[in-house]
């Protein structure tokens, strides 16, 4: 079995024994990770009026940085694993098969997390005509080295939608409530993932991803150990170590006080509902060359703002190319035209929509919860830098 995968297996066994010494809908986190969307406090802001600005949870494994709140049935360990559905893999968007109700969605985004390379998913949970708050899940992994099979993989258990599902006086079974998304976002090598012996779900295209990749999405119960396959059912192995050159120093900044030059910054023309700022720059934006994929983005600078009126605060980061930040930078995945010229959408997922626009080489993003706040504020923004020039 390759390392990574092992690593998620053993990543699985832990969730899985922490979930069941808790309560049922709570998700277990992996060691040294944040269990939560972290909210960060608007400078300025009152007492109660945290604003959740980063909301993920970033849990990382060495060697493969996958990271997922799956969870073991509280059966055996040598329990028939349930899948729900086809073989095949299910779309990127659809119902829960056992919950028709539910509906998920499985977005990619880039990681926008000052000084990183890589990709985040925050899966999202709806019914119809009902509003979801955030419940926290997802997960984010850097870009590895050329070759890599698996590029991020998680999964969500249903039982973290009780309350939602309660709101529409539908109950959770005790079956259901075993149930777990699981998610993988594969390159175009992999044919399929063997969850267990006798038991593999075919990897399929889908036009939100990047050329050449391909996803795994079902819906599982009990214990797996996944495997990642090619078309001839062999079992594809990682390369021996992955990239190290995916995080960089950052800092803090602020542009009111702050002469120093610096690679990016983002600043804002003053706007009367915008009641704080705060930016985190990289030191530096390297040139990751052919130890990543092509298409992997490097997010120079990211800054929050605090809106009037609401408890989230929007995010904004300046995205450059991995490979050659001073090269036009790869579009991000699954990107949309808007009704408005050279501005685009992605879908952010729980987090909420990504809007983004060309500055020179770079794109500059924008994610919030209101896509017309978002508007107004990326039409305020301006993109700054030596790695912009």
């Amino acid at each position: 079995m390759n390392n990574y995968l092992a690593q998620l297996e053993r990543a699985l066994s832990d969730a899985a024994a922490r979930e069941y010494s808790q309560t049922p809908s709570s998700a277990g986190g992996l060691p040294g990770a944040r269990q939560q969307r972290q909210g960060r406090q608007a400078p300025g802001a009152g007492a109660g009026e945290a604003v959740g600005a980063d909301r993920r949870s970033l849990r990382r494994l060495p060697g493969f940085a996958v990271a997922t709140a799956l969870l073991l049935a509280a059966t055996t360990a040598a329990a028939t694993i349930v899948v729900l559905g086809d073989r095949g893999s299910a779309p990127l968007t659809g119902t829960v098969p056992s919950l028709r109700i539910l509906r998920y969605d499985v977005p990619l985004t880039p990681d926008l997390e000052a000084g990183h390379a890589g990709w985040c998913s925050f899966p999202r949970f709806s019914i119809t005509r009902i509003r979801m708050p955030d419940s926290g899940g997802g997960t984010c992994s850097p870009a590895y080295t050329p070759g890599s099979p698996i590029l991020l993989a998680g999964g969500e258990p249903i039982s973290n939608y009780r309350d939602l599902l309660r709101s529409s006086h539908t109950p959770l079974t005790p079956a259901q409530g075993n149930v777990n998304l699981f998610w993988a976002i594969v390159t175009q090598k992999v044919a399929a993932i063997r969850l267990r012996p006798g038991l593999v779900v075919a990897a399929t295209r889908d036009p939100r991803l990047q050329p050449g990749w391909k996803a795994v999405i079902t819906f599982v119960s009990g214990q797996i150990d996944p495997v990642a396959l090619d078309s001839a059912g062999r079992e594809i192995h990682a390369p021996s170590a992955p990239a190290q050159l995916t995080r960089t120093s950052t800092r803090a900044y602020n542009p009111r006080v702050d002469a120093t030059s610096t690679p990016c910054s983002i600043h804002v023309s003053p706007l009367p509902w915008v009641t704080a700022a705060w930016q985190v720059l990289a030191t530096h934006a390297p040139a990751l060359g052919s130890t990543v994929e092509p298409n992997v983005l490097f997010s120079c600078a990211r800054s929050w703002y605090s809106i009037k009126g609401s408890s989230v605060a929007v995010s904004a980061a300046i995205l450059l190319g991995a490979r050659r930040p001073h090269r036009a930078a790869p579009n991000l995945p699954g990107l949309t035209a808007t009704s408005h010229s050279g501005i685009f959408t992605e879908d952010g997922g729980a987090s909420g929509p990504i809007l983004a626009k060309r500055v020179g080489h770079a794109w500059l993003v924008v994610q919030g919860p209101s896509l017309m706040t978002d508007m107004l504020l990326l039409g305020a923004l301006h993109a700054q830098g030596t790695a912009l020039r």
